[in-house]
This record gives structure tokens, sequence and C-alpha cells, in this order.
């Protein structure tokens, strides 16, 4: 829905700063005007489409201040870049004023589409009223997960435990109503939408029996890891265990064997090789670049795990200063590293540095989307630390991955975590149309400068 209307907007807008361009060149504003300058219509819409592709975000689609922030960043990139191509495009070939229209426009309008789409859908009407049933660690997750990426969206309204001890007490400020007795009689009492089954132990016959029941009345269960998944974009690793991974983990991911091998391969061959001709016209300014800042070697490279755990050498511009690692100990990068250098902080910002990986992409050992590829030493010591870390080696490395753009660089053993869960909900979950949506955001980040 918000796609949609998105694109109607920006079309819109177009038609308005059509009108305003005609209007001051004195020029007649028609059906035959708009046909001849339709090629406003395919460069600008998508465009703009690109650079709020932020605001599809569950955390920010229904929040006042991140759509305000999020248009107005639109707004601020567009105009940066239509100025600087303008300046730098040969004199006649641009129009002088009317993408800034076009700018105003979408702004304005897009600002009041927004704003009505979040008043309808943050409404009483369209909130869930949701029942919890485990009291445990699985429930206090998943009601502080709702209260923190959903509030408006879901409401917890109490949970259900068959511990007498934890009867009357709250989480999150949601009441523990009673055990699996009151289950349906609290359903019909708080008119709940949906019931959200928290327990990862063995489930009791009683307890499974008044599931049935409330499913008889119209009222669907979903269990925690799923609901966590939709409303996070990450799979709950720590509330999986070996029976998922060798059954519902390894059965989604042969299930998604095919899309790798044809229609992914595809995908990176033709954008590897987009990209390398665009690379090509980059390259001797940003070689010029850092070496003029610190020398040589211009690429860098190093030594990563790929599909399989098969190793590779992965490239990059250098960002750093030379001897980074001159004592041999591997070391996370951290933000205000001192060993980056003011080149280096450019292409980093604008994910630049990360452009010669087209060429491992080119060769295979990587693809456009997928895991970030990590260092040998890292995965030896993550895999110690984090349940399932290996698991992100089933799939190739990525240039981008739906990590990146939903949580960026990450420097501590808790920053592996979520970023693992969000590349095992990719792993689970890739087919083309996420691949472009990570491919569109990556674009996102690189126009706002706002990589790390």
């Amino acid at each position: 829905m918000l796609l949609a209307g998105d694109t109607v907007i920006a079309a819109l807008a177009v038609e308005v700063a059509l009108w305003v361009w005609a209007l001051t060149a004195g020029t007649e504003f028609s059906l035959a005007y708009i046909y001849d300058k339709r090629f406003w219509f395919y460069a600008l819409v998508p465009a703009w489409l690109i650079l709020q592709i932020d605001l599809y975000d569950r955390r920010r689609r229904l929040s006042h201040r991140a759509t305000l922030e999020g248009l107005l960043a639109a707004a601020g990139v567009a105009s940066f870049i239509y100025i600087a191509v303008f300046f730098l495009a040969p004199r006649g070939l641009l129009p002088r004023l009317f993408v800034i229209y076009f700018i105003c426009a979408a702004f304005a309008l897009g600002l009041a589409w927004r704003m009505t789409y979040i008043t309808i859908f943050v409404s009483p009407y369209f909130q869930r009223r949701v029942l919890v049933v485990g009291a445990g660690w699985a429930g206090e997750t998943i009601v502080g997960t709702l209260l923190t990426c959903a509030p408006r969206q879901y409401r917890v309204v109490g949970l259900i435990d068959d511990d007498h001890r934890k009867h009357g007490q709250r989480l999150y400020n949601a009441p523990v109503l009673g055990g699996h007795e009151e289950l349906a009689r609290a359903a019909q009492a708080h008119q709940v939408n949906e019931i959200v089954l928290a327990i990862t132990g063995e489930l009791r016959g009683e307890l499974f029996q008044a599931l049935l029941d409330c499913q008889a009345q119209g009222i669907p269960v979903v269990r925690m890891p799923l609901l966590y998944e939709q409303i996070t974009g990450r799979l709950p690793i720590e509330h999986l265990d070996a029976g998922w991974m060798s059954a519902a983990f390894m059965d989604r991911v042969q299930t998604k064997a095919w899309y790798r091998r044809l229609s992914k391969r595809l995908l990176d061959l033709v954008g590897a090789s987009v990209g390398l001709l665009l690379l090509g016209l980059l390259t001797p300014f940003m070689a010029a670049a850092v070496w003029l800042e610190s020398g040589g070697p211009i690429l860098f490279r190093q030594a990563r795990l790929g599909k399989g755990g098969q190793s590779f050498a992965m490239l990059k511009f250098r960002t750093m200063i030379q001897g980074a690692e001159a004592d041999g100990l591997p070391r996370w990068a951290t933000p205000g590293d001192e060993r980056v250098t003011a080149v280096g902080r450019f292409l980093r910002r604008s994910r630049l540095d990360e452009a010669p990986q087209l060429w491992n992409v080119l060769k295979g050992e990587m693809s456009l989307v997928g895991p970030r590829p990590e260092r040998p030493e890292f995965i030896a010591w993550l895999e110690m630390q984090i349940p399932f870390y290996r698991a992100r080696l089933e799939v190739k490395p990525g240039l981008s991955g739906w990590a990146q753009v939903n949580h960026g660089y990450g420097a501590t053993l808790e920053d592996a975590v979520i970023k693992l869960q969000y590349d095992l909900y990719y792993i689970t979950h890739q087919s083309v149309w996420l691949d472009l949506l990570i491919l569109m955001r990556t674009v996102g980040v690189v126009l706002r400068f706002t990589g790390t």
C-alpha cells in the first residue's frame, strides 16, 4: 500500500512540476505537453522511491518523526545531487528549476500522504490485541519486542502461564492473568485478535486443548519465533533448538537452492558487469586520492571465508593506514577508529571502499546480496560464542546484506548476535524481491552517505 501510494504521489509531483514549468515558460499545459515530457516520469519516480526506501522499514513507517526526517533527507540528497549534476553537465542539457519544483512537490505531497497513512493505521481499530501464552524467557522477549518494535501495531493485554508463582505479576506492565484454564475466558474478555505461543519446552495436554478451543473460536495462534521474525526481520537464535536447525532451517535452505543456482547467479553476473563498468570511471579518482594521502597499495586484500567455509581473497580500496595490524593481531574496526584515513572515512561512508568486491562477485566467490564475509579468525571465535553461527556459511557472502541495511557495522559480540539474526532471516527468506529491496536500500545508503 505504501509503495503504491508513494508511486502515485511521485507521479503526481512530476505533473505538478511540469505544470509549473509550463506556466513559467508561457507554454500550454496539455496531455500532449505531458506526453512530450514523459521521460521525467521514468527518471524521477524511481529515483524518489529509492531515496526514501528506508521509510518502508517496519520500525519507521508508522513514526511521524522518522517520516519527516526521512523525507527531509530524501529532498536534501536529491537537491544536492541535482545541483551538482546541473553545474557539471554541459550548459543547457538540464532544465534549471524543473527538478527543484518536483522535489518540493514530492516532499509536500509525500508528507501529507504519509501522515494520513500513519493517522489511519495507528488508530485503535487497526491495533492487534495479543495474549501471550508463556511468561518465561520467550514470553518476556516477545512482549518486550512488541513494545519496542511495533508498539502502535500490537497491544499485549496479558499473559497466561501455569506457574502459579507468576500469577498476578507483570511483564512490561502486562499482567499474568492465570493458567491454561483462563485462556479462553481471557481471550474473549479482552477481545483478543491473536494468541502468541511462547512455550519453549514441552506443551502439556491441557494447554494444547485450550489453544485448540481458542482456534475453534476463530482466534489464530502463532508461535513466538514466527511473530518475532515478522516484526523484526530477524530470527531469534536464542529461542531456537537443534531440532529447528536440522529440520526447519535446512528445509528452507534446500527449497531456495534453485533460486541461488539460476536467478541469483544471473542477477550477480549482470549487476557485477554493470558495476565494474561504472567502477572503471571512478577508480582513477579514488586511487589517486588514496595514493596522495597515504601511498600504496591502493587495493587491500584480506582472507575471508565464503560458502562452505572456503577461503578467498576479498578486495577493497584501502581505507586504513599502512601497517594497521602491525602487531599481527586481528581487530574489528570501531567507530572513530584512528587507523582509518581521511580518504578512508569518505570511502566507508559512501560504501565505495567495497566496490572492488564486484570482481569477487563476477568470479563467483561472492554474491551481490548475502551475509557479509568474515575473517577466519573471527569466525573461529564467534562459533564458540554464538549458537548456529556456522549456518551463515550455507550461502555465498554478499557485497551487501540484510544485516547491513538494517543494523549497519558491528564491532561487539552483541552486534554479531544481532547481525546473525538478520543473516539467518535472509537465508531462509531469500528471493528476487528481497534481493532487489536490499540493493535499493544499499543505493539509498550510498546516496545519503550514511555508510560506516
